[in-house]
């Protein structure tokens, strides 16, 4: 596939017409085949998208945040783990070879957490208010 990207607009229109050719040497059967195939093969790469743009924008938004919060207090207080787990659920990182990211419990939990403690500062800020 990269390839086909990487070709010249000339090369892409030979290969289109070879597919196009191809195609229409098949059965009506197997025309069907393989546009439920392709379809198929779509939809799964129209959902590994949207997965990672719903992983990225947590991860950006987590990152925003980062830098305000104690990270170690809730990763130990919400999660129980230690400050590295969380980093690496934010960042994606890998662990024993495998990239690791959090559940949808966990993104539940980890929102909780974050409105518990906006109230929490919210409350205090007004208490403090002179």
């Amino acid at each position: 596939m990269t390839e086909y990207h990487q070709a010249s607009e000339l090369e892409r229109k030979e290969v289109e017409e070879r597919i196009q050719h191809q195609f229409k040497d098949l059965t009506e059967a197997e025309q069907k085949q393989v546009q439920q195939e392709f379809l198929e093969n779509l939809d799964s790469k129209i959902d590994e998208a949207d997965n990672l743009i719903k992983e990225v924008t947590v991860k950006l938004e987590l990152e925003k945040i980062s830098g305000y919060l104690s990270m170690a207090y809730i990763s130990k207080a919400f999660f129980g783990k230690s400050r590295q787990w969380l980093n690496n659920r934010i960042k994606g990182n890998r662990v024993n070879g495998k990239p690791v990211e959090f559940t949808k419990e966990e993104l539940n939990r980890f929102s909780s957490a974050l409105l518990q403690l906006s109230e929490e500062v919210r409350d205090t800020a007004l208490r403090i208010n002179c």
